[in-house]
């Protein structure tokens, strides 16, 4: 437990690769992670099965599916760790990348089908498919386009500062 396994690659370049930034569940911080124990009742309890443990430590796997923002974390877990309550969003956005169906002239509207805030609107073009455009100040980073997504096309970036105050 807590060793990640290595590519092929990564093992015979003697390169890991960069580790993206773990999305901790929600009301989590940083530096309330220090009273976290390790014992996973917050994932145990998670209804959607997103929240799992690296190194002790849980944080949010959207392929798995999307946080509904329920609370169910923050009341199983016996430690201080989940310093925000009722918390509605993450301090991140779903942002869409080049792999996008629809930007390859493949009609696709699975993310926007599986948001739950609309946050996702599609703008018509000419000659292709709509193309999906997010809503930053609706997206509550909930997470149903990631795991809708057929192709993974679909990141999370930082909220942008006039965003993250709405």
């Amino acid at each position: 437990m807590g060793i990640e396994p290595l590519s092929r690659r990564e093992l015979f370049t003697g390169r890991a690769a960069a580790k993206p930034a773990r999305i901790r569940p929600p009301g989590v911080s940083e530096a309330s992670l220090a009273a976290c124990t390790g014992c996973g009742a917050c994932g145990e309890r998670c209804p959607t099965g997103i929240i799992r443990l690296a190194d002790g430590l849980p944080f949010v796997d959207f392929s798995r599916g999307e946080c509904t923002f329920c609370g169910a974390c923050e009341e199983a877990c016996p430690q201080p760790v989940f310093e925000a309550k009722d918390v509605r969003r993450f301090p991140h956005v779903a942002a869409i990348t080049d792999t996008c169906l629809a930007r390859r002239n493949v009609a696709c509207q699975s993310c926007g089908e599986s948001c739950p805030e609309q946050a996702i609107r599609f703008r018509p073009r000419i000659g292709g498919p709509f193309l999906p455009e997010i809503n930053e100040a609706k997206c509550t980073g909930c997470g149903a386009c990631l795991s809708g997504c057929p192709v993974s096309a679909i990141a999370v970036k930082a909220m942008e500062a006039e965003v993250a105050h709405v």
